[in-house]
Parts: C-alpha cells; sequence; structure tokens
C-alpha cells in the first residue's frame, strides 16, 4: 500500500488486539516519511475509516456489535483520539480505556464516516447509567454533536438519572451547561461522578454552573 500524502509505501506493525475481543490478523499501517497512521489492515483487507464504508451505516449512532465496529471503535479512541486530536491535559481530556464487556459503546456515523463514540456504563459499576467517554473527530466538532450526544443518552434512559464521570472535560462542560440552561427538567438530573461510584463523588453539575447564569 502507498501512502496518498506521499506515494511513499507504507510500514506494517502486528496488533494483538484479542483482549478487545478483536479477531483476525490485525496490521497498522504507518507511513514513514509521513509518520502517521494510514489504515489497519484485518487479514487481507485494508479499513480505512474514510473510505470503507460508503452509505452502508445511517447518519445516527450505532450500537457496536461486529468484529468490524470493535476494530472502528479502537482506531477512533486508540490512534486518532491520541494521536490526531491528541488529548489535552489543562483542558482535563484524557485518554481513553478500550471499553469492558459491561459498557455500551455507540458509534456516530455520518455520510458512511465513522466521526465518534460514546461510552455508558450501566448499572453493574455504577447505580445509575453514566456517559464514561464521548468522542467527536475534531473536523466534526461545533456542529450540533455534542448535544446530540445529550438527546441520545436521554432517549436511552428516560426515566433515571444520568452520570457524567469525572474529569468531565472543559468542551463537555460547555455542552453542559448550555443543555442545562435551555433544558431546566435536566438540572437536578446530571450528576458528576468520580470512579466506581465511591460514596459522596456524586455532585449535581448544574451546581457547579449555575452561577453563570445568575
Amino acid at each position: 500500500m502507498i501512502c496518498s500524502r506521499c506515494i511513499n509505501y507504507v510500514q506494517a506493525t502486528e496488533l494483538d488486539l484479542k483482549r478487545y475481543n478483536i479477531q483476525g490478523i490485525i496490521h497498522r499501517l504507518d507511513c514513514k516519511q509521513c509518520n502517521q497512521f494510514i489504515a489497519i489492515k484485518v487479514n487481507d483487507d485494508i479499513l480505512d475509516l474514510d473510505n470503507s464504508f460508503n452509505d452502508k451505516y445511517e447518519n445516527n449512532w450505532s450500537e457496536m456489535k461486529t468484529n468490524q465496529e470493535r476494530i472502528i471503535y479502537y482506531i477512533l479512541c486508540q490512534i486518532i483520539y491520541v494521536e490526531f486530536d491528541t488529548p489535552k491535559p489543562e483542558k482535563l481530556e484524557t485518554p481513553y480505556d478500550y471499553a469492558d464487556k459491561f459498557d455500551i459503546v455507540l458509534i456516530r456515523w455520518e455520510n458512511g464516516k465513522p466521526i465518534g463514540t460514546e461510552v455508558y456504563s450501566t448499572k453493574e459499576k455504577y447505580t445509575m447509567p453514566v456517559l464514561d467517554t464521548a468522542y467527536i473527530r475534531s473536523a466534526y466538532r461545533n456542529k450540533g454533536f455534542g448535544s446530540e450526544i445529550l438527546l441520545d443518552i436521554i432517549k436511552r434512559f428516560p426515566d433515571e438519572d444520568i452520570g457524567f464521570s469525572k474529569p468531565i472535560s472543559n468542551n463537555m462542560l460547555k455542552v453542559l451547561t448550555n443543555f442545562l440552561r435551555n433544558y431546566k427538567e435536566y438540572r437536578l438530573r446530571f450528576w458528576e461522578i468520580a470512579d466506581w461510584d465511591i460514596y459522596g463523588s456524586q455532585k449535581l453539575i448544574w451546581f457547579g454552573v449555575k452561577d453563570k447564569f445568575l
């Protein structure tokens, strides 16, 4: 395979992803000249996030179920987010762990391309459903997908309080602030929660942001 950026051949590095329940012979393809990730090779097939799917998926959130979708999620949260949209600690952005078997993972599709992920932890871990991670690729930000994440989780858990894993990044806090300004009925239902629901760790998000509107 040749890199489309510089017309140089790419190098392949084998990955062992069985711990993520990902099957097949997996190679990561990188351009040595550009020093950038190109694609994933799965057995004899090339999986390129920007060219592989056409109109297979609707413009919506879709729950991760297949081996291919597990690979897509791996690329998004362990490669694209880390290497292209590098998390900034000063904005409370942190690297993501790969979701465990109890988590619900969703991928956001737009025009046949995977543009983001969201991961919910259920009551096996917490006393309420918790949004553990939410990521939208930088090219698709500021287009309403952040608010869409909140509307999606409300739709999935309509009668429950909703937790948001600590730390909440600056960008997500901005989305939450704008959302709670417009949807007063959720001001006493959105909580910031530390890992494993430590006693006393729950804090109403609204209490931390309401002064901005007073």
